[in-house]
């Protein structure tokens, strides 16, 4: 890895991935699309107060060191750019990962992200500490034929758009610009490590069936389209009253309500991200893959192991000898191009 200078003149560095040599290899290699990013540039380097003028106010920007090229296609092009026709949009929305009510981050050891048991008896030792009974954990039971439970119910990912002081006083009753709308994501893991699942609906938090990517590339991450009336049952306009389990009424978007003004702004602070207009859900729930449930092999070459105990309830008692393998979940937006990823650590007891 290395960066090119460019400072002069403006570099075009172009590399072939592995598909690209393979299918350059059987004679079939053609380009028909391409997508730009902005991986390297910091636009806060712009100056519009430059004192040579105008013409020098993206000269940082402009000759900002960029990466070289890489093979590896999961390495670069993560923040794509995309072309929109109305030239009015003064605010765009963003994904966040809901950690109010049903999916709460997991904090412990300093790790920001979800925990996943591998095994079953990784999920059942010590039950009054890995088996938790509350959704606020963050703990997820990663074996194919043990349901969640009253664990974290589901990963839950909400688009907005954040109405502070210079939102011109948008507010969470406003609606979504359809053009700024996500119907539809992306979703990329690692296949050798994870799987995930639709939610059953039910209020146990209960698996549904698993759900079928649309391919694993070279480097064996699996990508998952996810849309809008699609049967799977993962992403929810945000006036469905059901879609949210706990979140489930939208009575802070009638305005029909009987709700007082203080109890609207109550219910919004407890389960939403956002104060401005709300855009889709996508919910889904992460698996393990058989080789992470069945075998220690992966934990061996992938992963660490650690002695010390994961006190889930902070109740001095805890899962103390265990493996784990930390991995993440990329999350995009098809139509805004907005992206996050969400840490991941699967832990397997060694008893």
């Amino acid at each position: 890895m290395a960066f090119l200078d460019n400072a002069g003149d403006i570099i075009l560095d172009a590399v072939l991935t592995d598909a690209g040599r393979q299918r350059l290899a059987r004679g079939n290699f053609k380009i028909v699309k391409f997508a730009l990013g902005d991986e390297e540039i910091n636009y806060e380097l712009f100056n519009s107060s430059h004192p040579s003028g105008s013409a020098f106010y993206d000269l940082e920007v402009m000759q900002t060191p960029i990466l070289e090229a890489f093979t590896n296609n999961t390495s670069l092009m993560k923040s794509k750019l995309i072309s929109i026709n109305r030239n009015n949009i003064l605010y765009m929305p963003v994904l966040k990962v809901n950690n109010q009510k049903l999916a709460h981050h997991a904090f412990y050891e300093g790790f920001d992200g979800y925990y996943i048991t591998a095994d079953e008896p990784t999920s059942t030792e010590n039950q009054d500490e890995i088996q938790v009974s509350s959704v606020m954990s963050g703990i997820f039971h990663g074996p194919s034929k043990f349901i969640n439970g009253n664990q974290t119910r589901y990963i839950c990912i909400d688009q907005g758009i954040v109405a502070d002081g210079n939102t011109d006083g948008l507010s969470i009753t406003d609606a979504m610009p359809a053009d700024m709308l996500e119907t539809a994501y992306l979703v990329r893991m690692d296949h050798r490590l994870l799987r995930i699942h639709s939610p059953s609906g039910a209020d146990d938090g209960a698996a549904g069936a698993e759900l079928v990517n649309q391919f694993v590339d070279d480097d064996a991450v699996a990508t998952y389209f996810l849309a809008m009336a699609d049967g799977t049952n993962t992403v929810k306009p945000a006036n469905d009253g059901l879609y949210r389990g706990d979140r489930g009424r939208d009575y802070y978007m009638d305005a029909s309500s009987e709700a007082t003004e203080s109890k609207r702004k109550a219910y919004i602070r407890q389960h939403e991200m956002f104060s401005g207009p709300l855009g889709t859900v996508l919910m889904f729930i992460p698996k393990v893959a058989p080789s992470v449930e069945y075998s220690a092999t992966l934990f061996d070459k992938l992963g660490s192991s650690s002695s010390t105990k994961l006190n889930i309830l902070n109740k001095g008692q805890g899962l103390s000898n265990h493996k784990f393998i930390d991995t993440s979940i990329n999350i995009t937006g098809v139509t805004t191009g907005y992206s996050v990823d969400l840490p991941i650590r699967i832990i397997k007891g060694t008893f």
